[in-house]
């Protein structure tokens, strides 16, 4: 079961631009977006009728048909990295994050902290089997784009709403062992910064951290009810039960069959959230 949907957000190109031979680029029109991150130099950026210079730590955003040009600084011209992308989400993601039109330029990121998503995301094969994992990328770093822009601080209404939807989910979605992290962040349309942000927050874990104890939870309760360490495992989400026979270890300090055999119920409870 595939929860990554493609058309959420999908990389179309990505590289490296060093510009000491002035190159540059427009007007023109792209027809997909593009982020460019400088990595040392400067230069300039015109779109939508409005001039914005670029220097190195900053990032600006070229949007689909939006008539753009940019070119380097002749006194110290730029050398940035790029990502091309496309997807049914992928302006929702951006105007979440807090890019606009009329905001095309991110403020300051250390090299440290962002480039080396962009380095990760260069080296996939993101148009043969890594294709999944390309997007899962794009999410993390439009994360880092998203802490950058100051945004309306939520209301505990919205955040609480947030973490039901994000646990409900869990909840519903736990015993396949094909769900994960980014399946959830494709779920929600939030970037992985976001959700980690929203459970450490809130729950004080990780997303990963409580999807893996709600499962060994589960396991437990099934257990309780005489399931076999083998069918446990893969109703619970684990495909290979001696990594699960491990996580199960760690968090209770006894192995699944000595669990079983010291908590088996001659009345088994209803087990809440089992799949029908």
């Amino acid at each position: 079961m595939e929860y990554y949907s493609e058309q959420t957000i999908q990389l179309a190109g990505a590289g490296r631009q060093d510009c000491a031979d002035l190159h540059s680029w427009g007007p023109g029109m792209r027809t997909c977006y593009v982020i460019h991150y400088i990595l040392r130099g400067q230069g300039t950026l015109e779109t939508n009728g409005k001039i914005y210079p670029v220097k190195a730590g900053q990032s600006f955003l070229i949007t689909p048909l939006a008539m753009a040009k940019y070119y380097p600084d002749p006194e110290d011209p730029w050398e940035y990295a790029w990502i091309d992308f496309t997807g049914a989400k992928a302006a929702e993601h951006l105007a979440g994050d807090g890019w606009q039109a009329s905001n095309p330029v991110c403020p300051f990121i250390s090299q440290e902290q962002i480039l080396p998503l962009y380095q990760r995301i260069m080296s996939l094969d993101w148009l043969g089997k890594n294709r999944s994992q390309a997007g899962g990328l794009m999410l993390a770093l439009l994360g880092v784009y998203a802490d950058q822009f100051p945004t309306p601080a939520k209301d505990s209404t919205d955040i609480i709403r947030r973490l039901d939807t994000a646990l409900t989910l869990i909840h519903a979605n736990y015993y396949h062992h094909d769900f994960h992290v980014n399946s959830l962040c494709s779920m929600m349309h939030l970037s992985r910064v976001t959700l980690y942000r929203l459970f450490q927050t809130n729950l004080h874990m990780s997303p990963m951290a409580y999807l893996q104890t709600y499962r060994l939870e589960q396991a437990k309760k099934m257990l309780s009810m005489d399931s076999s360490v083998k069918s446990t495992s893969v109703s619970c989400g684990f495909a290979d039960p001696l990594y699960f026979s491990k996580l199960f270890k760690e968090h209770t300090g006894i192995s699944p069959s000595r669990y079983k055999m010291e908590n088996s119920l001659t009345e088994p409870p209803a087990l809440p959230g089992s799949p029908g």
